[in-house]
């Protein structure tokens, strides 16, 4: 009878399932944007149970079809929450902002101001309302496609917040003009809506990765990491150009890691790294709690 109810008990236990990472839905009032914008957060499994621990946190910027309940509903979230419990990765608080059409920066004419608004409202509000490290050292910020070029621009634009910044098939080609009208037509409105349309008056140069890194010859030295990652079979063709942007760093003298691998522009390849790409940019984190 005792071996037939341990076996029971086992087999429901493995029928369990697995437990869901605690999401919850904010809307984070601004000035830079038209209204209030969403934001989902993710706790960390430890994170009710020790209410004087301060956590690292991670900034997500999701890709062009993406919202802010993206990696939740791509099961990406729970495997997040499945490394940290098992110790692969530390424990983080995960911070996703809506940012759809947005491509992460100040569009031209100043109604959508989203670079503006993650720095100076969603970095605070998380500070004030979680239990965070709020130093450099305690803040990743990572990003996938749209939001992988959002990422890395928020870190060099912002090097003072960020540790480590990630892009994981990053849309990081050159921003002129003749890049964008060289672009699949479906792209360029979404670019052309944000940057602006006209040759001249437009704000391609200066939301640029390379020229920033050029017109500031100190800012290298202060960037963060940069981790990027891309699929050989990327059909937007931005392994070539994640190759490239790697050169570009290294002759620059920027701290980074470039690495190219099987997969391509969809979320099964995305599902299947961004847990290691996360722990990849947590080892850059200091050990312990912190302030």
């Amino acid at each position: 009878m005792r071996r037939r109810f341990a076996c029971v008990l086992l087999g429901l236990l493995a029928a369990a399932p697995a437990a869901r990472a605690a999401r919850r839905d904010e809307r984070v009032p601004t000035r830079n944007m038209p209204g209030p914008v969403p934001v989902a957060v993710a706790t960390p499994p430890s994170y009710d149970a020790t209410p004087l621990r301060r956590y690292p946190v991670l900034y997500f910027l999701h890709d062009g079809q993406g919202d802010e309940a993206v990696l939740f509903r791509q099961g990406v979230m729970d495997a997040l929450e499945a490394a940290m419990r098992a110790g692969r990765i530390p424990e983080m608080i995960v911070v996703c902002p809506r940012g759809s059409g947005t491509w992460w920066v100040d569009a031209l004419g100043g109604a959508r101001r989203m670079a503006a608004f993650l720095t100076d409202d969603l970095v605070p509000f998380v500070d004030r309302t979680f239990r965070t490290r709020a130093v450099r050292a305690g803040r990743l910020v990572a990003g996938i496609s749209m939001g992988g070029y959002g990422a890395l621009r928020w870190a060099l634009a912002r090097p003072d917040l960020f540790t480590a910044a990630g892009g994981l098939s990053p849309a990081i080609q050159q921003l002129c003009v003749p890049s964008v009208a060289a672009l699949p037509f479906f792209l360029r409105p979404s670019l052309e809506a944000v940057f602006g349309a006209d040759p001249v008056a437009n704000v391609l140069r200066r939301n640029d990765l390379y020229q920033m890194l050029l017109d500031d010859a100190s800012l290298a030295a202060q960037a963060p990491f940069l981790l990027v990652r891309c699929g050989t079979e990327d059909k937007y063709r931005l392994a070539e150009i994640a190759a490239f942007f790697g050169r570009f760093a290294s002759a620059v003298g920027a701290a980074h890691e470039v690495r190219l691998e099987t997969g391509v522009h969809d979320w099964p390849y995305w599902r299947r790294v961004f847990p290691d790409f996360a722990a990849s940019l947590a080892a850059r984190l200091p050990s312990g709690d912190g302030p």
